[in-house]
């Protein structure tokens, strides 16, 4: 991992930076003036949590409070992640609000102002997916669950997909342990370009173990010109990370959201920050996952 960005590249990311947090000051003064009606978001729920909710217009979102000390720790990941410079990465936060008895946090979508049929490519960072702080018990779980599901995976690079849907093709948390997770090799030969493929997409994921099977691509193009576009903004976020967000984040994801056709839009965000803890210590684990997504990303745009 390199440490030590150029000038040139520090150049670049402080004038990314300031771009996309310019943007998202402008939608926060636009969205704060409307009364939002909120509705169920359906079949993109938060995992263990309640039903998250969506608004009618799409641009905001609501994620249960519903996990104790662990869902304050991620408004505070998102109140400090902010002022650092992952903040233009994260989905605008706009604090908390009560809805039925209920807590909710309200931050941006990830599928604002996107149409028509939409492809969601969930990515989690790092080998470790444990707090530093993490009892025991917990640390023996996720490193058994490592060894048995995830040790012939991408995972050993230190990125494995969480889940994924493009038209027929869906990957959950069922599919991919039934086949152990995804091998590296399997992003570049049919995971990117089933993601960045034109609509209707893939077929579905066959039966099989990881690097013994694909879905039928139908013949379906690639964006490419998206993927370099997103190859670019993961590169920008890659070296924002690199010079320190004074903390570590543990089992966060890179959630990847895009419109199913060339030259529609596209978003890149970090999400999942419940394990975030400060520290002066810079955070080798993410970034060096990081470095290996975004090799593996490249390898296959430039090919």
């Amino acid at each position: 991992m390199n440490t030590n960005p150029s000038n040139s590249t520090l150049g670049y990311t402080a004038a990314a930076v300031a771009g996309v947090a310019a943007g998202l000051a402008v939608g926060y003064v636009v969205a704060s003036r409307e009364r939002e009606m909120w509705k169920v978001l359906g079949d993109k729920s938060g995992g263990a949590h309640a039903e998250m909710m969506t608004s009618n217009c799409g641009r905001r979102l609501l994620k249960p409070l519903d996990q104790g000390e662990r869902s304050m720790v991620e408004v505070r990941a998102y109140q400090l992640l902010q002022r650092t410079s992952l903040g233009p990465f994260l989905c605008g936060f706009h604090g908390i609000i009560n809805k039925d008895g209920m807590d909710y946090m309200e931050i941006d979508s990830a599928y604002c102002h996107m149409k028509g049929k939409c492809a969601t490519l969930d990515i989690k960072l790092g080998k470790k997916t444990w707090d530093d702080h993490a009892k025991p018990e917990k640390i023996a779980k996720e490193s058994k669950k490592f060894e048995e599901v995830y040790s012939k995976s991408s995972a050993m690079d230190g990125f494995r997909v969480a889940g994924m849907k493009a038209g027929d093709l869906v990957l959950n948390s069922k599919n991919l342990k039934e086949r152990f997770s995804l091998k590296t090799s399997e992003f570049g030969e049919w995971l990117l370009p089933a993601f960045f493929a034109t609509d209707p997409g893939c077929g579905p994921l066959p039966n099989g173990l990881a690097g013994q099977c694909k879905p039928d691509s139908r013949g379906t193009t690639c964006d490419m010109q998206a993927a370099r576009e997103v190859l670019g903004h993961l590169k920008v976020l890659r070296a924002a990370a690199e010079l320190g967000f004074g903390g570590t984040i543990r089992a966060s994801s890179l959630l990847f959201t895009r419109e199913m056709r060339n030259g529609g839009l596209w978003s890149l965000k970090l999400i999942d920050l419940a394990h975030y803890t400060p520290t002066d210590e810079p955070d080798t684990n993410f970034c060096d996952g990081l470095d290996k997504l975004v090799a593996t990303f490249e390898a296959w745009c430039t090919k």
